[in-house]
């Protein structure tokens, strides 16, 4: 599964926007990556201004870091894509400019990654690990498709 986490400051985000947020997110994900919208999970954390720095310097007006760790195995257009698209988002959903929005992907190996009692599937394998799962877990995760 793809986890999301974005860690905001200067900024204070409600709930509607941090659906909106996490919609987009995992809208893009599952339409570039080509993977099911239940393998992303998207996390919020909200930083105090006072304590982020960016080249030894306080922060002065608010930011967004996103970073997305995804499943190693995808091509370096494919990342790409992905990054140039969320940053687009972002900026869309939250009204930053370009340049107070980071975003970055790291790659872990399927094997390193345990969700719903399995270890993750190659990128490709998805169909083949979901017919896996106990039924009960099937239905979740239809559930969280739809």
């Amino acid at each position: 599964m793809a986890t999301y986490s974005v860690y905001f400051a200067g900024l204070s985000f409600g709930t509607h926007q941090k659906y909106a947020i996490a919609q987009a997110i995992t809208k893009i994900h599952a339409e570039v990556t080509g993977a099911e919208a239940y393998f992303a999970q998207v996390i919020f954390k909200e930083l105090d201004l006072h304590d982020c720095f960016i080249g030894g310097v306080l922060l002065e007006e608010p930011h967004l870091f996103l970073n997305g760790q995804i499943r190693a195995g995808r091509s370096e257009q494919t990342k790409k894509q992905l990054l140039v698209e969320l940053e687009i988002a972002l900026q869309s959903t939250t009204k930053l400019a370009a340049h107070q929005i980071w975003a970055y992907i790291d790659e872990i190996a399927p094997c390193q990654m345990v969700e719903y009692g399995q270890v993750l599937p190659a990128v490709g394998d998805d169909r083949v690990w979901f017919s896996t799962l106990p039924s009960n877990i099937q239905k979740k995760l239809n559930y969280l498709n739809s």
